[in-house]
């Protein structure tokens, strides 16, 4: 079923304002950065910034298009139908091996808002032994499951993987699948149902950021857009924090969710400290360079990419500064 997107457009163009009256110049309207996003906790602020007015404070025009399924993104950031795009680390990297991506920020880092939900007689990871297993096969959640089994001393080969977007989980337990990967606001759904969650990325601390990606000719050619989005995003991130109620209710208009259905419950939202601190090299999953190293060693492993990407060129903390 082709998937369906959802425009939301800025409310205002930015002009260029310094015309001569004499010279009889046209106004010059600028490009807007078409950026792609979907249902998940760690990118509202994108809302906050376009309902507050933040991205015109801060000078950029930009278009965004939501996507029902988040695979369907990474096409169109590799063709350059869309210029960037807010989703997670892990499944950037595809694309950036075929296409150049900057990552140029951090939204958030999973901290138990996904995971892998199973049913009520699924205890623990043995248990999961020749059972149906739905993910979507390449995907954060075909990581995330095979670090899981590992963990516990099983292999992908002792269960049956099924490709099952994690959107669709819910709904396919207990018939088609008996356990599925899927994030907020589906998890809270799946659960309701007498299935529990068996492990989280919580249980991963640091394993499952998402960040901001745009086209890196793009970065090359606008970069004061590309830091006007940054220095938007953060401030929406400040508002939100102050904010929580009206923001939430701001974020529920906008999706059409419920506001109770509104929480950052089991996602660490990212400001500029943060990315600041998380964009130093380092040993473990408090770096960014370390987890998207990770992250490519098991899509070079996998056979999902067969070029690796320079993380000291894809990785770029400018716009922080």
């Amino acid at each position: 079923m082709k998937n369906r997107i959802f425009r939301i457009f800025s409310t205002l163009i930015i002009v260029t304002v310094l015309l001569s009256a004499c010279s009889g110049t046209q106004p010059a309207v600028k490009t807007p950065l078409r950026v792609a996003w979907t249902l998940w906790p760690g990118y509202y602020p994108i809302l906050i910034a376009l309902e507050n007015g933040y991205f015109t404070k801060h000078g950029v025009f930009v278009e965004l298009i939501q996507y029902d399924n988040y695979q369907a993104v990474y096409p169109d950031i590799t063709s350059g139908n869309i210029d960037g795009a807010v989703s997670g680390l892990y499944d950037l990297v595809v694309p950036a091996s075929q296409t150049p991506l900057k990552f140029v920020m951090i939204t958030d880092n999973s901290n138990g808002a996904e995971g892998l939900v199973a049913t009520a007689d699924i205890q623990t990871a043995a248990d999961l032994k020749n059972k149906r297993i739905g993910i979507s096969l390449g995907s954060i959640g075909e990581f995330f499951a095979v670090n899981f089994l590992r963990q516990n001393g099983l292999t992908s080969a002792d269960v049956e993987f099924l490709n099952v977007p994690a959107e669709s989980a819910p709904g396919q337990i207990p018939d088609q699948i008996d356990a599925g990967y899927t994030w907020e606001p589906y998890l809270s759904q799946a659960t309701a149902n007498n299935n529990h969650i068996l492990a989280s990325t919580a249980d991963f601390p640091g394993l499952m950021p998402s960040v901001v990606a745009f086209q890196a000719k793009l970065v090359e050619q606008r970069p004061e857009d590309i830091r006007g989005f940054v220095a938007a995003w953060f401030e929406a991130v400040d508002w939100w924090q102050a904010n929580p109620a009206e923001g939430n209710a701001l974020i529920a208009k906008a999706t059409g969710l419920k506001p109770e259905e509104i929480s950052i419950e089991g996602v660490k939202i990212f400001d500029l400290a943060a990315n600041l601190s998380a964009f130093e090299q380092g040993i473990d999953t408090t770096s960014i360079y370390f987890t998207a190293q990770q992250h490519q060693q098991f899509l070079v492993e996998s056979g999902l990419i067969t070029k690796p990407v320079d993380m000291n060129v894809l990785l770029d903390p400018s716009f922080l500064k």
